[in-house]
């Protein structure tokens, strides 16, 4: 039997590429993954309040929904980039949104005008201070 050189490193590329490609797929899979079970326990895990040293609950509404784990995203990414202003734009759902910061504890936020119900509230200490996040629908 004849093999072609060519031929033999074609396929021997081909193969490297197919199982490059399955490790890809295998790697975004897990990190997808990971990154759900994160969002999950960051919507479930809650912090001790900076005033006062509590853990308060939040509304059935605020966590079911997934506004409050938006809400603290938006908290975390405004703590890493140390930005005192809003890191997303309008969130899909939410009317009105309100950040604050403060360097010594719970910074107050805006507020809406008219009379909106609270679905998501996330404060997170950064490195200079706490950032909150607050949602109204």
């Amino acid at each position: 039997m004849y093999l072609n050189a060519d031929s033999v490193l074609a396929d021997a590329r081909n193969s490297c590429l197919k199982r490059e490609y399955e490790m890809r797929l295998v790697k975004s899979f897990v990190l997808g993954l990971a990154a759900l079970v994160g969002v999950t326990a960051t919507a479930v895990a809650q912090s001790p309040c900076p005033q006062c040293g509590r853990i308060h609950g939040y509304s059935q509404t605020a966590t079911s929904n997934g506004f409050q784990a938006q809400a603290e995203a938006e908290a975390r990414a405004m703590a890493s980039r140390r930005h005192k202003g809003h890191i997303q734009g309008t969130v899909p759902g939410v009317n009105f949104c309100g950040v604050g910061w403060s360097s010594g504890s719970t910074p107050s936020t805006c507020t809406p005008s008219s009379n909106m119900t609270l679905v998501a509230d996330a404060t997170v200490r950064g490195s200079d201070g706490f950032y909150r996040v607050r949602y109204w629908r």
